[in-house]
């Protein structure tokens, strides 16, 4: 009974706060996947990705047929044979267990790096992105901005979605670049 009193005190407390804080605290929310969707440089990441990712799975796909070339070599023309001596056979197997395990790591080590190049391709514009999302943040006085892609957003008022005001500071940003460039390359 105690602690279903101290639950009941401890729920109706916190209940109580929650108008305050939510008097207190404006928050608002963008989609980043419309929003770096929208980005031609998000487009040519991904064109550059998918490059990269085709010129690795060429070597990759050349690796397996290779061992798998070796492979039934092995058992059409060595396994069975019975002038070829059991500890040929077995250091013939070692080395295909060796390129078995070489394609195996550079599978892993392409996903690794095509990761990296991701994170190092996008992270600029992650950048960017955030700080159009702080101006806006700023600008309407919120005190947070949520990701609504990630589905942490059950349900929300479409009046606190920003994703518009983002996509019009990226373009004002990107202007404003433009126009700073192109200043410098008048003063010269």
């Amino acid at each position: 009974v105690k602690t279903t009193i101290k639950l009941a005190l401890g729920a109706t407390l916190i209940l109580s706060f929650l108008p305050a804080l939510n008097a207190q605290s404006k928050i608002g929310y963008v989609d980043s996947q419309k929003i770096l969707g929208s980005l031609k440089e998000t487009q040519t990441v991904q064109s550059t990705l998918q490059a990269e990712q085709e010129k690795m799975y060429k070597k990759l796909q050349y690796m397996q047929d290779s061992l798998q070339d070796a492979q039934e070599d092995y058992v059409k023309n060595i396994k069975d044979n019975a002038l070829i001596k059991d500890g040929a056979k077995k250091a013939i197997e070692k080395g295909l267990e060796d390129l078995a395990y070489q394609l195996q790591m550079s599978q892993q080590k392409f996903q690794e790096d095509l990761q990296k190049l991701y994170q190092e391709l996008m992270q600029p514009i992650f950048d960017k992105v955030k700080k159009a999302v702080d101006n806006v943040r700023k600008v309407e006085g919120m005190d947070f901005v949520l990701d609504g892609s990630s589905q942490i957003i059950l349900a929300a008022d479409t009046k606190y979605e920003v994703t518009q005001k983002v996509l019009d500071e990226l373009v004002k940003m990107a202007d404003q670049k433009d126009t700073s460039k192109k200043e410098t390359k008048d003063k010269k």
